[in-house]
């Protein structure tokens, strides 16, 4: 009896020191690494664009690599606005000019430079965790919260210019850590925050902080230095730019006065703080305030200061998740701390106490499992329909070769013998502000110009199938433009393809033997 008391006295203790819940999260995390690689693979070899306006996006690339230039005239096709910062432009146009030699599909290389960037932040996380704490385990771990944002996952191959700006204002809190007083990592801080700035205008958090940083230090002249080295850099970068091109005015004043929506604002605010690394990044915020490590601080100031900025900016209709990789990244080198302080004090806690706590985790992250489950399972579908799915887009981009063509679809946009609007969304957003008129593309649909139109299926029915946050892709009157003189030719996968009335059904028939489905109201019925 005596020897069995002391049997589960020992397993009682031994399971008390077992780290269950940091070994249960450390699990969740490599589910959403998981789910970042299976996205990656998917987005590098995905034949349509990953996310919204890819395509849009890889022409403007396309334009600056070959004609040097980075504002066009917006007021003629494509009727696109440069709405990144310079340096996205001039980076990404590497890998499309070596695509261009070496005579393979660009968009593959810009994509792989994109992803290259998001390992690059992944890399960083791990030296300046590495560098705060001193521990390798930990940084490891701080980089698998890091890695644990599930939107990652569809979003690491996007063709934008967010992991670029990030991977510069990481490397330059990495090189503020080890300057110490050494002029060239110091210099080399403010350098890579002021091109971040210049490759994506919202990435003022890191400048922000650091400023606020050496002012509560009460080192006013680096503060003011720092402030100064950093406005000077973005200041030169568009001055440069505006003697060089002065179009770039007219693009920027196009985006001021931003359309606000703050439904879908808060919506995309609960995804970002039901991810996995912020409750973590909070008890290691509280970790660091009650320690008072100079370093760390500066790192839960940047953090917050990520999160405001995130949150101010994102109420703007073009915002979406991406917005708050900055404030996610940053709080992952909290959240690491942050969970080995949980798994300490319940080292300390009865048995009974750490299972409930491990149950409520489990019961708050089983949302987040669940979508990555079902997201690996949506990524083999894809994996296992690819070749299908290829065949009969190829099919499709065949069929329409040489067309003039617009479409809502940015990636068949492009496609056309004269790209226009390769992103309505932007235009239609344009458009509320009074910055672009649709007018002549309306009036080009009336007198059917375009040879096929490609919408969204349900896409022309009404205000209920409105675009993203609210704003419905192209004006009332080009929807109206399109129901008078275009007839809804055949239906392919979730496209409707539209022609001309007057026209014959030649161009309709075509498709239908390359996969489309006639609707029987072909075009030239009336």
């Amino acid at each position: 009896m005596q020897y069995e008391a002391w049997t589960a006295g020992w397993i009682v203790n031994k399971l008390r020191r077992q780290p269950l819940l940091s070994g249960s999260v450390v699990v969740l995390l490599l589910v959403g690494v998981l789910s970042i690689a299976a996205g990656a693979a998917i987005g590098l070899t995905s034949f349509r664009d990953v996310g919204y306006p890819d395509s849009a996006t890889l022409l403007r690339i396309g334009e600056a690599a070959d004609s040097g230039y980075l504002y066009p005239d917006i007021d003629r096709p494509p009727y696109l606005v440069t709405i990144y910062g310079p340096l996205t432009y001039v980076l990404l146009g590497v890998p499309y000019r070596l695509a261009q030699a070496a005579d393979i599909a660009p968009q593959t290389l810009v994509r792989l430079a994109v992803a290259g960037a998001l390992c690059a932040c992944f890399a960083l996380v791990f030296l300046i965790a590495r560098r705060l704490y001193g521990s390798r385990p930990m940084a490891w771990l701080c980089t698998l919260f890091a890695a644990s944002a599930l939107p990652l996952a569809s979003w690491s191959t996007q063709i934008r210019g967010d992991f670029l700006a990030l991977a510069f204002a990481l490397a330059s809190l990495y090189l503020l850590l080890l300057a110490e007083g050494r002029r060239p990592q110091a210099l080399g801080a403010v350098v890579c925050a002021g091109m971040a700035f210049l490759v994506k205008q919202t990435f003022i958090a890191l400048p922000i902080a650091v400023v606020g940083w050496l002012i509560y230090k009460r080192r006013y002249r680096d503060a003011a230095l720092w402030a100064a080295g950093f406005a000077s850099i973005a200041v030169a970068g568009y001055a440069i730019l505006w003697w060089r091109e002065p179009l770039m005015l007219k693009h920027i004043a196009a985006l001021r006065h931003p359309v606000l929506e703050f439904r879908g604002a808060a919506r995309i605010l609960w995804v970002a703080v039901s991810q996995p690394v912020a409750p973590f990044a909070a008890i290691g915020g509280f970790l660091v305030l009650w320690k008072r490590v100079p370093e760390r601080l500066l790192i839960l100031i940047y953090c917050v200061v990520a999160w405001l900025v995130a949150i101010l900016t994102i109420p703007q209709v073009g915002g979406n998740i991406n917005y708050f990789w900055e404030p996610l990244f940053a709080s992952a080198v909290l959240a690491g701390p942050g969970l080995g302080e949980l798994q300490r004090k319940t080292n300390r806690t009865p048995i009974l106490v750490t299972a409930m706590l491990f149950v409520m985790l489990l019961r708050s992250f089983l949302p987040t499992l669940q979508h990555e489950l079902a997201y690996l399972n949506e990524s083999y579908k894809k994996a296992s329909d690819y070749r299908a799915s290829k065949t009969e887009w190829d099919d499709f981009i065949s069929a329409i070769s040489g067309q003039k063509v617009l479409s809502t679809f940015p990636d068949i946009a492009v496609q056309s013998v004269t790209p226009e609007i390769p992103d309505p969304y932007l235009n239609s957003v344009l458009e509320r502000r009074g910055r672009w008129s649709s007018g002549p593309v309306a009036a080009q649909i009336d007198a059917g110009a375009y040879d096929l139109i490609v919408i969204r299926r349900g896409e022309s029915a009404g205000a209920e199938n409105a675009g993203f946050r609210g704003v419905r892709l192209w004006s009332e009157g080009m929807w109206g433009s399109l129901k008078r003189t275009y007839g809804l030719a055949c239906i392919f996968g979730d496209m409707e393809v539209w022609s001309p009335r007057r026209t014959s059904s030649a161009v309709a028939l075509g498709l239908s033997a390359s996969g489309c489905r006639s609707v029987g109201r072909q075009a030239g019925t009336q």
